[in-house]
């Protein structure tokens, strides 16, 4: 049995048959497409052809923000003036982005412009009141942030006061008292009237250029979608609409920089969607923010120097290449760091000096998926005692309410409900970790059950045609509040079930049904294959595309999660150990040799138990919890084993069975081999029998191990007596029946439970079990 990792909900239709009929008389679409618009709010053809077909009528009059015409009065006269301007950006995508946004305008217009992004490490996030008094010496008459400053009370303070004017652009959550700027440009101002309340940075940015040009910058479009892309706003409204062109712009962009990032990370300009952007671009531009300088994203953006060019792409592909080794490390630290609990906590809080603060965010998230527990990483400096870092959450758990709940333990923090970043006192990390842990007590029973995904429809196979996903695509681009569509495929047979990559930790099989089939990819779920391998039945939800390879393009399935329903019996069966046998978490290791137990009980993984199967009254409690059941070693005694099995039921069973101390090979003696040997002790007295075993066993031409076995037969049936190593016949002995001894009874089970777990087929040894 393989559990979800995931909770599956399946989304309510909200639609009756009246509107699908409609829209089904109405256009050419499928219905299991219209299915899915009508869950997505568009259950009319105007709604529907307005989703798919936007024009540039979604695109809001920049007027409509408050302050905008002030700002671009202001642009304009310090451009006419020749006044210095100065753009202070983010070091993420979306600031590198708007950064160039503004700038690229304001030089077509003419001005006298040029950028400053924060360093993360040195400046910290938004205006820094450091910075902002150099660029007053240095002459600066205007300053236009982008991406931030509503928050920027005191560096905007220091240069208003010094008659520096400052125009705010951004887009992040406002605070009770704005900043006292010459204006703030913000979708959410209170005093605005924009219809649209969730543009990225720059989106507010190419409003701004909007007003200043009076027109639609297509040209600026895209930029405008990779920050768009890159900072998870949602892609609806106008924000859907910038992306699209920006895509299209993108495809046929005269940007030399991004040709050469697109060549040297091997895309083809033709295939670029928002996946390239989320994933090749975005990624890329904000490494730079994550390590150091963010400015060579804003280069790489404007700059048409080919030779200065291909030094930055080297740069910024070098950068990526050590943000992902950095996160790989870090990850495996923590991974190491989590194996040494006994039991995980509700909230994971994890910290190190050698973390790199950069990127702790992106491990914090692969943490969560792996565990399904609320993640906090920090990184912290012996020299000045401080701690900082980055959370990611889950559904159950409203992150920020958590660290408001610990406000105490922090010295600063912000985010949002699924992510948020902090600082602290080095010495005040346990007392946080067991503060945010207590709060989260509350929500115990709903982090166990692991975050939610959305489920679209459940399809059958014969549903997936290359036409319902080109039909699909027209919902593009997918992203927040726009989710790709994930679909989910009932108990349907897994074949080609295989482990692919240079590490084996990726996933590949096919769901066949009848003619029916479908391929399935599954980044990092290697581990899986063996759960999959062979089941009759296996349930599966992903995102389907269009997978073209040498011209020939069929559908495909890349997994989200996967269940199998059935418990699982799963074949590891050899001769030598393996220590990989030690590696099943949430299991009951089974063992029948105690020497064998004492050796390895001590080596099992987190939140597993040995139990050595000595009888079947005496066995050790255990959680019911443990959903695992590990046969190490082979068993004794199917009867303690089968009795054990009837009362303790588990999902998975993993069968090694080492053979740790087999007799299968020598078998049990015959009645001639009996009679020999007692005819040969009959005949003698005092006998040493340590000294003369190897003696005895070849003069009668037994093995001495059997040998050993009849002798201690004899010892039970009161055929002979041994005293102090001396073997003696009893000269008159009681009538015994040889079978009915506990040691030959006990023999006898030996080589059964062998012969059933060592030398029987495994669908013979499951049939056993499952009985």
């Amino acid at each position: 049995m393989l559990n979800a990792r995931l909770n599956w909900n399946l989304k309510e239709k909200p639609f009756d048959e009246s509107p699908l009929s409609a829209l089904r008389q109405q256009t050419t679409y499928s219905g299991a497409f219209l299915k899915l618009c009508i869950q997505r709010g568009l259950d009319t053809e105007e709604k529907l052809n307005a989703f798919l077909n936007p024009t540039d009528k979604v695109f809001h009059d920049p007027f409509l923000m408050h302050d905008m015409e002030k700002a671009v009065n202001r642009i304009r006269r310090a451009i006419e003036k020749g006044e210095t301007i100065v753009v202070y950006g983010d070091y993420d995508a979306d600031g590198i982005t708007s950064t160039t946004i503004l700038v690229e305008a304001i030089e077509v217009l003419g001005g006298n412009v040029s950028f400053y992004l924060p360093n993360r490490f040195k400046d910290g996030y938004g205006p820094n009141t450091t910075v902002f008094q150099k660029l007053v010496e240095e002459g600066t008459e205007l300053i236009i942030t982008c991406d931030n400053g509503v928050s920027g009370h005191e560096a905007i303070e220091i240069a208003m006061k010094a008659d520096v004017d400052v125009i705010i652009t951004d887009h992040h959550e406002l605070p009770e008292k704005l900043p006292n700027a010459y204006c703030v440009i913000h979708p959410r101002h209170p005093e605005g009237n924009y219809p649209f309340a969730d543009l990225s940075g720059a989106g507010v940015a190419l409003k701004v250029i909007a007003a200043l040009f009076e027109r639609v910058p297509y040209e600026f479009m895209d930029v405008a979608a990779i920050g768009t892309v890159s900072d998870l706003v949602s892609l609806t409204d106008e924000n859907r609409w910038i992306v699209l062109q920006g895509i299209q712009a993108l495809k046929n962009t005269e940007r030399i920089g991004l040709h050469l990032l697109f060549e040297k990370a091997g895309v083809s300009v033709d295939s670029v969607d928002e996946d390239t952007i989320g994933f090749v671009i975005g990624p890329r531009l904000n490494a730079l923010g994550r390590l150091g300088d963010a400015s060579p994203g804003v280069e790489l953006l404007m700059s048409f120097d080919e030779d200065q060019l291909m030094s930055l792409v080297e740069t910024i592909q070098q950068t990526n290449a050590k943000r992902q080794e950095i996160v790989s490390t870090i990850y495996e630290s923590a991974v190491q760091k989590v194996a040494q609990w006994e039991s995980l906590p509700d909230v994971i809080v994890l910290y190190d000096e050698n973390w790199h603060e950069g990127v702790l965010g992106i491990v914090a998230s692969r943490i969560v998926e792996q565990t399904g527990r609320p993640t906090i990483l920090l990184h912290f400096d012996k020299a000045t005692g401080i701690a900082k870092g980055s959370g990611r959450s889950i559904e159950a758990l409203h992150l920020f309410e958590a660290l408001s709940h610990c406000a105490a333990d922090l010295l600063k923090f912000g985010g949002h409900k699924m992510a948020a970043g902090m600082s602290l006192s080095t010495d005040k990390i346990p007392d946080f970790s067991e503060s945010i842990n207590k709060y989260a007590q509350t929500f115990h029973a709903e982090i166990l059950k692991g975050d939610s995904i959305q489920v679209d429809d459940i399809l059958e196979l014969g549903d997936v045609t290359l036409d319902f996903l080109k039909e699909v695509n027209l919902l593009r681009p997918f992203g927040t509040d726009n989710p790709k569509p994930v679909f989910g495929f009932d108990r349907i047979p897994a074949a080609n079930v295989k482990q692919i990559g240079t590490d084996q930790k990726h996933l590949k099989l096919m769901l066949q049904s009848g003619s029916d089939s479908l391929d399935v990819i599954g980044f990092n779920k290697g581990g899986l294959a063996e759960h999959l391998d062979g089941q009759p039945a296996i349930s599966a939800i992903g995102e389907l595309s269009i997978n073209t390879w040498r011209d020939i393009s069929k559908p495909q399935l890349q997994l989200k999660d996967v269940k199998v329903d059935t418990v699982q019996y799963f074949d590891f069966r050899q001769s030598k150990f393996d220590t990989k046998s030690l590696s099943h978490m949430n299991s009951v290791y089974l063992f029948f040799n105690n020497k064998f137990f004492e050796k390895m009980s001590e080596h099992l993984p987190t939140e597993s138990v040995a139990v050595l199967l000595e009888s079947d009254d005496i066995i050790p409690d255990f959680s019911e919890d443990l959903t695992n059941l590990v046969i190490l070693d082979c068993p004794t005694d199917l009867d303690n084993l089968e009795t054990f099995l009837k009362n303790h039921p588990f999902n998975n069973y993993y069968i090694y069975a080492y053979p740790v101390d087999l007799i299968q090979i020598q078998g049990m003696p015959t009645k001639e081999v009996f009679a020999r040997v007692y005819k040969y002790l009959y005949s003698k007295k005092d006998i040493a029998i340590k000294e003369k075993l190897d003696e005895l066993s070849a003069f009668l031409k037994i093995d001495k191990n059997l040998l050993v076995f009849v002798i201690q037969v004899f010892l039970e049936a009161k055929f002979v007596t041994i005293d102090y190593g001396v073997l003696n016949p009893v000269p008159s002995p009681p009538k015994q029946v040889l079978m009915e001894t506990e040691v030959y009874k006990k023999r006898y089970k030996k080589i059964q439970s062998e012969k059933m777990f060592i030398y029987s087929s495994f669908a013979d040894l499951s049939i056993w079990l499952k009985k």
